[in-house]
Formats: C-alpha cells, structure tokens, sequence
C-alpha cells in the first residue's frame, strides 16, 4: 500500500516534536526552580545513564520498521540488501504477522538484559556520583527511572511500528497525550514537595501511556488488527530464525550506530560528571538539551517523511526522493538557524530570570548547537541510504564516535580545557569524515546538486508552509 504525507501527518509531526522536546524545556523552569544544583545535575546523569537502555535495542527498532514498511507497501518477501521492487501491491499481513512475532521474542530478551543492567551497574555508578547527598532518595528515584527505561525499551516497537505504516499523526498525537500526562503530573508532585522522585514517576507515568496508546492504535490503523487475526497460522521457530537472520544483517549495523550516537551525544553528561561538580553537569546538560531541542525540532520532516521516502524507494519514484530530500534537508537549514536566534533573543533572558545561576553562556549555547546541527545535518542524507536498506556509514560513525570520546576525555582531563574541550572533541569528531562524506555521497547517487536542492526545498517548503498556515500567501 502506497504511503504518502498528508498535510495532518505534517501538522501533527511538528506538534509532536514540539511536544516531545517543548516538554523538557517546559518542565525546566519548575525543575530548576524545586530542584537543588546537585539534584538538578542528577536528574541529567539519569537520562544519560538511562539511555544506555536503548543501546540494547540494537537497531532493531529502525529495522524492524523499516521493514513494516516493506510489508505495508507490498514487498512479499524480505531482504538482506536492498529491497524487493513492487508496484504498489496489497499488505502481505501474514509477512508482516511473522515480523511482528519475530520482535516480540527478541525485545522480551532485549528488555531484560537492559532492565539487568540498569539495576545493578547502573545503580553502583548513581550511588557513587551521588555520594555526598544524604538519604535514599537517588536510589529510589534511580530504580523508578530504570524501571521507565526498562517497559520504554520493552514495548517502544509499536510507535515505530505506527510510522511505518505511514500512520504518522497517530504516533505523534500519542506523543501529545503521553507528554501532556508527564508534564502536569511534574509540575503536581514538584509542588507536593516529592523533588527527584516525584519527577521520575511522572517520567514513568510518560512512557507507559505512550507504549500503551502506541499498542492500541497501531492493531485498530487501518482494520491491521483484524486482517492479522485472519491470519491463522503461527510463526515457528524455523521462520523466526530465518527472519531473524535477515533482519540481523542490517540490525546490528543499526545498533552499533546507536551506540556512536550514543557516545556522541550523550557521553558527554557522563565524562562530565566525572570531572566537574553535579552543578556544573546540570549548567552543561541544559545547554545540550536547548541545543538538541532545537535540532529536533528543525529535523521533524527529517523523520516525518522516512515512510514516504521507503515507499517511494521500494516503488521507484526517484523524483519523488528528490522531492522528499529536498524539503527534508532545506526546512531543517532554515528551522535551526531560526530556532537558535529566538532561544538566544527569548528563551536565555527568560531562564535567567528564573535562576540566573544556573543558565548557560550565549557563546558556550552557540558551540553546541554548532554542534547538534552538523549531527543533524549528517542524518538528513544517511536516512537516504537507510530507506534503501543500506547502512553504509556505520563504520563512519564508530571511528567518529570513538575519536569524540578519546578527545573530550583528552580535553577535559589532561589539558583542563571544561566545557570547551567537550565541544571542541564533538565538532572535531565529525568534521573530519561524516559531515561531509554522507552529504556527497548521496547527492551523487540520486543526481541532485546542492542548487537544484536548495530551489526545490526552499519552493516546495514554502508551498508547504502556505498549506499549513491557513491564510499565508
């Protein structure tokens, strides 16, 4: 079945992905307003450690999307390389019935492992960053968080899933919801007085709505529910094996370049933590996160169109990916550097009313978002080769991810460099490679030149952003 963004899809991506990140930015005015430096700074090492947990889905995630989509748009048949071309067909649901079976059995694994993990070396390194604060309370709220990982992971799948089977607006509408109940629950228990605790059981409350409404609409899109109940037969091990076998050609690939994202990302709270005081971690990790707000949210077409892009691949419409590509790319060029002019001219001004101390510089804010946008900018044209079901850059990324660890630890320790040597090791890491090989590389491929990309996003962005404003011309 043919998958094309619809103008809802759009709307609700962007509400979605303003959400999503909104919340975060919401919450931190309470967060740092009921929440000490060292708590502030824990809350932080938290996410950083917690997001350990999604390295134990080992790209199966993106895969096993990637290929619903497949299923969706007629392919009768799975892949190592590369797709089985279709014109258009009919879902295959009893492929898709047997994809569903497959990832129910390796995340049951998945999320015990991760779950294991968070519960014993996780906890030892909470325990011992959060040495001087008295009580139990960072282990209480650190096995709560783990917990939040743990059904995260478990039953994260469906959204995935949602997408792709270009239900779009119905992933990011359970986002809305899930975000909406986390938010007010925060604010509620921060004003009860139950500080880190309370924060994370709101963030619980999140995940567990989220996965929940992802189950239930991803059976009922459609009538998937009742047309994979048609489908008597089970899977046997024998095609769970063989599925998992083709799905592990790519997945590992996928999951080694969440690690590099990983160590890109967010190492950097963890290296930070290790040489500077909880309050200085928490100054930094707001910075991270205004900077990675503003790449998510300048990059929502970039996962928006992901569906369309593989459907428009696995059917050969080349202009069609032209099209997509261009409009992915240009709207998030001009959506970053909008977003980090009004956080620099609104949002910083606003913060330092709420707690001066704890709001960081223009000029440390811009390093990172330098930063946050050339990673951005890079998985723009990677998601190229990712619908075609090639994974081509994960070496790339592994040497870039293992450069940015050694050259922060390099910067931060040895050469006492802060902050600065942080973001200096990150920008380093991907100019000498990624930044600029994926880019060509795809370009080349598809027979686009920066030009024709630059006319065509920026016309068909605005086309786009008429449709969407009612009343613009």
């Amino acid at each position: 079945m043919k998958i094309q963004l619809s103008k809802m899809d759009v709307i609700w991506s962007y509400i979605g992905t303003l959400m999503s990140m909104g919340a975060n930015l919401l919450m931190l005015p309470f967060l740092m307003y009921f929440l000490d430096g060292n708590m502030l700074g824990l809350w932080y090492v938290f996410a950083s450690i917690g997001a350990i947990a999604t390295l134990f889905d080992m790209g199966f995630s993106v895969t096993f999307a990637r290929n619903i989509t497949y299923c969706w748009s007629g392919a009768r048949e799975l892949k190592k390389e590369d797709v089985e071309f279709v014109d258009n067909t009919e879902p295959d649901y009893r492929l898709m019935k047997q994809v569903l079976s497959t990832c129910k059995i390796i995340y049951g694994i998945l999320g015990g492992a991760a779950l294991l993990l968070l519960l014993t070396v996780g906890t030892a390194y909470v325990s011992y960053v959060s040495r001087d604060i008295s009580g139990f309370t960072p282990i209480i709220a650190w096995i709560i968080y783990a917990i939040a990982a743990f059904l995260n992971l478990y039953y994260g799948y469906f959204s995935s899933f949602l997408r792709g089977v270009g239900a779009v607006d119905q992933a990011n509408k359970n986002i809305v919801y899930a975000r909406l109940a986390q938010i007010i629950l925060t604010i509620i228990l921060l004003c009860c007085g139950t500080g880190l605790i309370g924060v994370c059981a709101a963030y619980l409350v999140y995940g567990t709505v989220f996965r929940l409404l992802g189950k239930q609409h991803f059976y009922k899109y459609k009538g998937i529910g009742e047309d994979l109940n048609r489908i008597n037969e089970k899977a046997d091990k024998k095609q769970v094996k063989e599925l998992f076998i083709v799905v592990w050609h790519n997945a590992w690939k996928d999951g080694l370049i969440s690690i590099a994202n990983y160590f890109c990302n967010q190492a950097s709270t963890v290296i930070c933590s290790m040489y500077l005081s909880l309050s200085e971690v928490g100054i930094y990790s707001i910075g991270v996160q205004i900077a990675q707000a503003i790449a998510q949210i300048s990059g929502t077409l970039y996962t928006a169109y992901q569906p369309q892009l593989q459907s428009a691949y696995i059917n050969g419409n080349k202009e069609q990916m032209k099209k997509s590509m261009s409009i992915i790319v240009m709207t998030f060029v001009y959506l970053f550097v909008l977003g980090t002019f009004m956080v620099i001219i609104v949002g910083l001004p606003i913060l330092r009313i709420i707690k001066p101390s704890t709001v960081v510089s223009i000029p440390v804010l811009l390093g990172l978002c330098v930063y946050q946008f050339m990673l951005k900018f890079r998985n723009c044209y990677t998601s190229y080769f990712s619908c075609t079901n090639r994974v081509l850059y994960v070496g790339g990324f592994i040497v870039s991810a293992v450069l940015c660890v050694a050259l922060s630890l390099l910067m931060i320790g040895p050469m006492h460099l802060g902050v600065w040597g942080l973001i200096c090791a990150q920008v380093l890491s991907q100019v000498v490679y990624n930044v600029w090989k994926w880019p060509l590389k795809a370009h080349r491929e598809m027979q686009l030149s920066a030009i024709e990309m630059i006319k065509v996003g920026t016309v068909e962005g605005f086309k786009s952003l008429k449709g969407l404003v009612p009343g613009l011309k």
